[in-house]
């Protein structure tokens, strides 16, 4: 499939809405480490709630849900600048950790075992424990709701979208209805999932392509950059990380590859623990939000206005000449 270049200049809606930019809800962050006793695991959260204000304060207020799962290595404090954006324009947001393919596999460790021990962790055990996780998360933030906890007294789980980065997207992808290449079952698939973004997604198994995307029927964003390549115990390029849009069925599907985007500032956490911030990264990550809260509102929200910024011109003109978008 060839991807044509973005025109930047092509005509957006006269009103620019500022999904870029921080949303009109205070949000409140809060750490908890919920117990899977059926599996006899600790699942560690982040939650970031809308808190309303006079200006945002209406009756029976209800926010969708958006899961958010690290990549390898992480913790739950993975993709903090995503999440509160989301957060800041009526989402609650859960950030999840999954140990085994979390901080454990560097942290207090020799730093020159660092790839030998992230490679480790990349295996189809801890695939399998984070869509466990995830089901496990669904199924708590459900009892929750129900029970009135404050943390979800406004939300609304019955509009659930699903996000993760690098083996969080891989994540994302398995609940979202990929099918284990070589078995031809699905390996994970949650219907109460609605829509997804995957960053830096990759087809790391290359057997029956076709048919392991082939059955992801929900919207689901793809997003990644020209310099988005090879990980520790990944060996991806960035054409790589386009290939399940490409063989994802039409309807909803996005794809954004931002030109000179690594795979660290799709990860939405501070750049300075990893290298310098430059301007192009906070270009990127302006980009991401204004594109993300707007898919997000089309699918969860059903806006109407955000679906036609995001495909017909809107989003377009945030883009530089050699970034590239999709949808089909």
């Amino acid at each position: 499939m060839v991807i044509a270049q973005i025109d930047a200049v092509a005509q957006a809606p006269a009103a620019q809405p500022a999904y870029a930019s921080a949303g009109a809800f205070s949000v409140h962050a809060s750490e908890a480490a919920w117990r899977d006793t059926v599996r006899e695991r600790d699942v560690p959260v982040r939650l970031y709630a809308p808190t309303a204000s006079d200006k945002t304060r209406t009756a029976n207020t209800r926010f969708p849900v958006i899961l958010f799962s690290h990549g390898l290595g992480g913790n739950r404090a993975a993709g903090k600048l995503w999440s509160e954006h989301w957060a800041s324009h009526g989402y609650v947001v859960v950030s999840m950790q999954h140990a085994g393919s979390d901080e454990s596999l560097w942290k207090d460790r020799v730093p020159r075992d660092l790839d030998k021990n992230l490679k480790s962790g990349m295996t189809l055990g801890n695939a399998g424990l984070r869509v466990g996780d995830v089901r496990f998360v669904t199924d708590e933030i459900i009892r929750r709701t129900a029970a009135g906890e404050p943390a979800f007294a406004n939300a609304d789980p019955k509009r659930l979208g699903m996000s993760g980065h690098s083996f969080g997207a891989q994540t994302t992808l398995a609940v979202a209805g990929q099918k284990v290449g070589n078995l031809g079952g699905q390996s994970g698939l949650d219907t109460r999932i609605v829509a997804a973004v995957a960053f830096s997604p990759n087809a790391r198994n290359k057997i029956n392509i076709a048919r392991q995307f082939g059955d992801i029927r929900i919207p689901l964003f793809s997003i990644t950059g020209t310099e988005d390549g090879s990980i520790p115990g990944d060996g991806a390029r960035y054409q790589d990380r386009m290939l399940p849009y490409e063989n994802m069925p039409p309807g909803g599907k996005y794809l954004a590859v931002f030109d000179r985007g690594d795979h660290m500032v799709f990860g939405g956490h501070e750049m300075s623990r990893q290298r310098p911030e430059t301007a192009r990264d906070r270009d990127i990550q302006a980009g991401v939000k204004a594109a993300t809260l707007a898919f997000w509102n089309a699918t969860l929200k059903q806006d109407e206005f955000a679906r036609k910024w995001l495909e017909s011109g809107g989003f377009n003109s945030m883009l530089d000449a050699n970034d590239l978008f999709a949808s089909k």
